[in-house]
């Protein structure tokens, strides 16, 4: 429960961890209590959605940017490659 009060503490909902447990246990609660337990659920759970969308949104830019970074490092040794054989060929002697 403190972890949960410490979270409700961040979207401006105080309430000590000892009052929620006794909410969770059954204990009366006011309305204005209810009210604010009701509203830090719904946005920690909406903050928690959107932290979870950008570390995806992140996770796929890197991997794009990977993948572009990797495709790049492929043509340059293809080119680097073609251009070593094109060397070598202009080097080889001809025999006519």
């Amino acid at each position: 429960m403190r972890r949960l009060s410490r979270r409700f503490a961040t979207v401006g909902v105080d309430i000590s961890p000892a009052r929620l447990r006794e909410i969770a246990d059954g204990y009366p609660a006011t309305d204005s209590e209810v009210v604010d337990v009701n509203f830090a659920l719904v946005i920690t759970a909406t903050l928690s959605g959107e932290r979870r969308a950008n570390r995806v949104r992140a996770r796929r830019r890197v991997l794009h940017w990977l993948t572009v970074a990797g495709a790049i490092l492929i043509a340059l040794n293809l080119l680097a490659c073609l251009g070593f054989v094109l060397f070598l060929l202009v080097q080889h002697p001809q025999t006519y």
